[in-house]
């Protein structure tokens, strides 16, 4: 089992700028400048904290379904991205609730404040998410081992009722303080539950561009989603 806290992580500042809504343009200096201060506000903030646990995947005679450990998954794209695994890790990763507290704060005084801190916290856990995956890959190339993209449920078919199965499993109340709503949503919202296959390396050691999450706009049906990655 993975589990560690960890402050050293560097935001993707052009992705907080592609969350606001800029694309691939420039913010005005004083957009920039207040994305800097609420961007060191929301590292103060945070507590960073993952847990990951290894699990074997067997996969089922139907199509879509496959079992990691003990928990029975139904779904195509996720049998698609583990196809070749035996293995594959459970993860549940927050930023913690301080970054939730100053939205909240925020949005009574300063929408665009809350909006900024929403920006930031989306591209932190993402982020953190990716150094996560980084040190799933450093325990795999040892083992001469490729990591998987990292698949979350919500993505393409997979779905959010598994969010219940994987905090259970993790005991991620318990371990990182993340608990779920009655519709499977997580608290802090900036939170991220996810499935990283290991498979053997058929080549050579596993690319660093193996870490970080499935392409995840291109397994969504929301295609005028303000977000999604042209």
């Amino acid at each position: 089992m993975l589990s560690k806290t960890d402050k050293d992580i560097k935001i993707n500042i052009k992705e907080v700028y592609r969350y606001l809504g800029y694309g691939k343009t420039i913010p005005s200096e004083d957009m920039r400048e207040m994305i800097d201060v609420c961007t060191q506000e929301v590292i103060e903030c945070s507590e960073l904290r993952f847990i990951a646990e290894r699990f074997p995947v067997t996969e089922s005679t139907a199509e879509g379904e496959l079992c990691i450990g003990d928990l029975k998954i139904v779904s195509k794209a996720l049998s698609k991205n583990l196809m070749g695994c035996k293995e594959a890790y459970l993860m549940g990763a927050t930023t913690g609730i301080g970054i939730d507290r100053l939205i909240a704060r925020a949005a009574v005084m300063d929408v665009t404040r809350a909006a900024i801190y929403q920006a930031i916290g989306a591209a932190y856990i993402e982020d953190y998410c990716d150094y996560v995956n980084e040190e799933i890959n450093i325990i795999a190339c040892k083992e001469n081992l490729e990591t998987m993209p990292r698949f979350s449920p919500g993505y393409g078919d997979l779905s959010l009722e598994y969010q219940k199965d994987i905090s259970q499993i993790l005991n991620l109340s318990k371990n990182v303080g993340i608990s779920l709503t009655e519709s499977r949503i997580m608290s802090p919202s900036k939170s991220v539950t996810a499935i990283i296959g290991l498979k053997e390396d058929g080549s050579s050691k596993p690319s660093r561009l193996s870490r970080g999450s499935v392409k995840k706009c291109g397994l969504c049906d929301m295609v005028d989603c303000q977000y999604r990655e042209r």
